[in-house]
């Protein structure tokens, strides 16, 4: 073979041997950007369905955590929450839509992983409804036995809010409904006879309203006086926030560094100021002595009495009152707004005399319910309550 032939064949190699390292080279470079590719899309995919998640969760959370906030939220109001986890953070936009439906706007990032696998986000809307106690006064007072009713005393069945008109001093037509009242009777007995009418019976009868004034339940029991929904009434008790065995101190709202400082046993919320940290805390209020003598102080909530309740002072309470025993306010009297019950155990005599004010009111009963945690929760609709909100834009 000729020395020119040899040159030629071995000149052949070397291309082919670069060649084939581009082609292994492209290979290995493709399959670096493939596989990383492939990661990427993974990480991609979990991050968004994490994101999903930690939107969901952070939803449910706040439904939990921020109830009460929540409640005191005015219909066609507009909150954001924030909530932070491990693997990322979500701002959450509660509307309120109606007295007991919610819209959430849950937006989240995910920020686990770092610069590098972080970034994940998503938005979701969650649809919620109020969850509440049965608890709804079917009059002004109800009771059973025998009532002494007269004097300057005004029983209203009439809805609507506490105005400030009517000898007391709270004015809540700002947080109350205008609409959607239900009016009802001034008084509701077992029997009217057993009502007395002490003094001029047309006169007492003038400064009494409901829908009708007074009317007359034969099925009424002490037991179906107290019962609340499903709960009866020592799952009621077992829920109070403030216990007495002994008569309360100075009844009234205690604010520190612009907190509503619940802890304080005496604070019953401060339903006369709107501008208060304690004009949303309505506790429920548990009595468990024989004999409990109110005469002066402000409270709202819910007020449980096991033996007799007396007011004789100018005492005021927003809110339901239950009385297992007997009800006597007279002199310058009580002032309840929301309803009274008492279910006259012992059979004796109910006395409403003085210029005692007892007035229904639904928007009283509702707040009580609807600013305390354990009586009020807001949960996700059963069907269909969210939503993926990632591809709207513009809010």
């Amino acid at each position: 073979m000729s020395k020119q032939a040899k040159q030629a064949k071995s000149g052949f190699a070397l291309p082919v041997a670069v060649g084939a390292l581009v082609i292994v080279g492209v290979l290995v470079t493709a399959g670096f950007y493939m596989a990383r590719q492939e990661m990427r899309i993974g990480v991609a995919s979990r991050n968004a369905t994490l994101a999903v998640n930690i939107a969901q969760s952070a939803s449910n959370r706040i439904l939990v955590s921020s109830s009460t906030t929540l409640s005191a939220l005015a219909i066609g109001g507009v909150t954001t929450l924030g909530d932070t986890v491990d693997e990322g953070v979500s701002s959450v936009e509660v509307t309120r839509l109606s007295n007991y439906l919610y819209f959430l706007d849950a937006t989240s990032t995910v920020t686990e992983g770092g610069a590098l696998w972080s970034g994940g986000s998503r938005r979701v809307g969650l649809v919620a409804r109020m969850i509440t106690a049965n608890i709804d006064p079917p009059a002004a007072l109800t009771t059973q036995g025998q009532l002494n009713y007269g004097g300057s005393a005004q029983i209203h069945g009439i809805d609507g809010a506490p105005s400030g008109d009517d000898g007391g001093q709270a004015d809540w037509t700002d947080v109350c409904p205008s609409t959607g009242l239900t009016d009802k009777p001034g008084i509701l007995i077992d029997d009217t006879l057993h009502i007395d009418w002490t003094g001029n019976e047309s006169k007492i009868i003038a400064n009494m309203t409901g829908t009708p004034k007074y009317a007359q339940d034969t099925t009424i029991t002490a037991e179906s006086l107290m019962q609340f929904g499903d709960l009866g009434w020592d799952g009621m008790v077992a829920l109070a926030d403030k216990v007495y065995f002994s008569a309360p101190g100075t009844i009234g709202p205690i604010v520190a560094n612009g907190v509503c400082n619940t802890s304080v046993k005496d604070n019953w919320g401060a339903p006369t100021d709107a501008m208060s940290a304690c004009f949303n805390y309505f506790p429920i209020v548990y009595y468990g002595g024989s004999d409990l003598q109110l005469t002066q102080g402000v409270g709202q909530g819910i007020l449980l009495v096991e033996g007799d309740l007396k007011v004789t002072g100018g005492f005021e309470f927003y809110g339901p009152v239950y009385v297992r025993g007997t009800l006597t306010t007279m002199g310058s009297g009580g002032h309840f707004w929301g309803g009274v019950t008492a279910a006259n155990v012992d059979i004796e005599d109910i006395t409403v005399l003085g210029d005692a004010v007892i007035t229904y009111s639904s928007c009283a009963v509702n707040r009580a319910l609807q600013n305390n945690s354990s009586l009020t929760k807001i949960r996700p609709i059963t069907m269909r309550s969210w939503v993926d909100l990632s591809g709207i834009t513009g809010g």
